[in-house]
């Protein structure tokens, strides 16, 4: 068993220990590595300009073989084990030229104070390296503003960053990839990847093992260790000192939780299983479910968080639970005592309670892909367009009775941000499915709950915006 973290940085071999690898990754690049390139801003994965660039090549998603921006303020240096990374300060050449990011960045005028620069350069360069694997030619406007929406500027006004991304030759460019990742780094990072990793202090314990059995008997033993998963949610609540990450327990190294499949109808997938790869595998399985994951987080936190940590945390404004109400989703929990199903319409029993017990984590989630007769859609309003927690989000899954639209045979309405858990409106549903009576419908939807008012929407506006997303999908259910 291992008692260092490993991990390449801009090319070099890095063995941690127990020191270095309980820092944030910004901080350990800044104070430690001298690598100031890498700015903190937010610590909360907000603004972006912690941005570098990761490869964590031992599963087979489609994002296993470019290097992706993640965001390095919430990230603990101990996540990086097995992964290669590179920063801001390693992308010009030797000899001096400018990475073409940089170069379109400087000709375009794309930086004023330079606090955010280096991750707009780093999510640039990642967008570039998606490019160069697919072999597309050129970035239009929109592309860029997808791959930017996890990067935040004041001084700019992000016209002539988009420029400067639209402006990169990828012919001129050579993937981070060919620069920084040989075949003798891989076959190094296979054998760390193949053991068990174990750094234990006095003030910090951090276990990676490599199967299931040890996982769950550690759980067992200690039941009050935390779950890391990506560390998008735990990373900030420890920045912002409400709590300690000193005993965890991290999955990374247990193959069999990457994997997602479809057989027959039925989707499977890991608790490793990151937002971006759930998203590529769902493009021409559940497109709707794909296309409302475009407008989930930014790409650095949808790169690293996982589908399985987005339902575990059990927020009440969580963005995939309400879908997963609408397609009857089951979760897969295992223990030293076994494995059991439990249906999500049974997992959420209180704020941040789980049907989880004690000894128990999540390994896989399921469910069944509507066929063709069924109508999907996902809604989720913010107060700012991308990268924003929702105000209200909601899920909405029909299927008619016969052609004539006028009978309703299954019906779901769940929705998030509006109680204390993710909730099912019943009543509604069986309301409708006796007689589709929309007018009548409606005020049995408001009477079914009492939304919170907060700093992102007022209880009588989540009324209204509940109202209005419930009309609009029976005005489309019904052409």
């Amino acid at each position: 068993m291992r008692n260092k973290i490993i991990f390449y940085l801009n090319g070099i071999r890095k063995e941690v220990g127990a020191k270095e690898s309980s820092m944030m990754l910004a901080e350990y690049l800044r104070y430690d590595q001298c690598l100031t390139g890498t700015k903190i801003v937010c610590a909360e994965g907000d603004c972006g300009a912690c941005s570098v660039l990761r490869l964590f090549p031992h599963n087979q998603s489609v994002d296993s073989h470019n290097y992706v921006p993640i965001n390095s303020c919430i990230t603990l240096v101990a996540q990086l084990d097995g992964s290669s990374l590179v920063t801001v300060d390693a992308l010009k050449e030797k000899d001096g030229t400018l990475h073409e990011t940089q170069r379109a960045m400087v000709e375009c005028h794309g930086s004023q104070c330079g606090f955010c620069t280096p991750g707009f350069v780093m999510a640039l360069t990642g967008l570039v390296e998606e490019k160069l694997s697919k072999k597309e030619k050129t970035i239009d406007p929109q592309e860029a503003k997808n791959g930017l929406t996890g990067n935040l500027c004041r001084c700019t006004g992000y016209r002539s960053i988009i420029d400067a991304a639209t402006s990169i030759d990828l012919d001129k460019c050579r993937t981070i990839k060919e620069r920084f990742y040989s075949e003798r780094q891989e076959v190094d990072l296979t054998k760390v990847y193949a053991e068990s990793l174990l750094i234990e202090t006095e003030d910090f314990f951090y276990y990676a093992p490599k199967t299931m059995k040890e996982s769950l008997a550690f759980l067992k033993d200690y039941p009050d260790c935390r779950i890391i998963g990506s560390g998008t949610d735990l990373g900030v609540v420890h920045n912002k000192r409400r709590t300690q990450l000193t005993r965890l327990l991290s999955l990374h190294l247990i193959s069999k939780l990457y994997e997602v499949d479809r057989n027959g109808d039925e989707v499977t997938f890991g608790a490793r299983v990151s937002h971006t790869e759930f998203r590529h595998f769902l493009k021409d399985k559940v497109p709707e479910f794909s296309r409302y994951l475009d407008v989930f987080a930014s790409p650095q936190i949808k790169n690293t968080g996982t589908v399985v940590g987005n339902i575990a945390t059990a927020s009440p404004i969580g963005d995939t639970p309400p879908v997963l109400l609408a397609l009857n989703a089951t979760i897969v929990v295992e223990s030293m005592s076994g494995k059991r199903e439990i249906p999500i319409d049974q997992f959420f029993l209180a704020y941040r309670k789980t049907a989880i017990q004690h000894g128990e984590l999540i390994t896989q989630v399921k469910f069944k892909v509507p066929d063709a007769k069924s109508h999907l859609r996902f809604f989720k309003y913010a107060n700012r367009k991308d990268l924003d927690i929702s105000a209200i989000n909601l899920a909405m899954r029909l299927k008619w009775k016969g052609d004539e639209k006028k009978e309703i045979d299954e019906l779901i309405i769940a929705a998030g941000g509006l109680a204390s858990t993710p909730i099912r409106f019943l009543k509604t549903e069986e309301a409708l499915k006796k007689s589709f009576d929309l007018e009548a419908a409606v005020k049995i939807l408001h009477s079914e709950v009492k939304p919170i008012s907060d700093l992102r929407a007022s209880s009588a506006y989540r009324h209204v915006l509940l109202e209005n997303y419930v009309r609009k999908f029976f005005s489309e259910a019904s052409v």
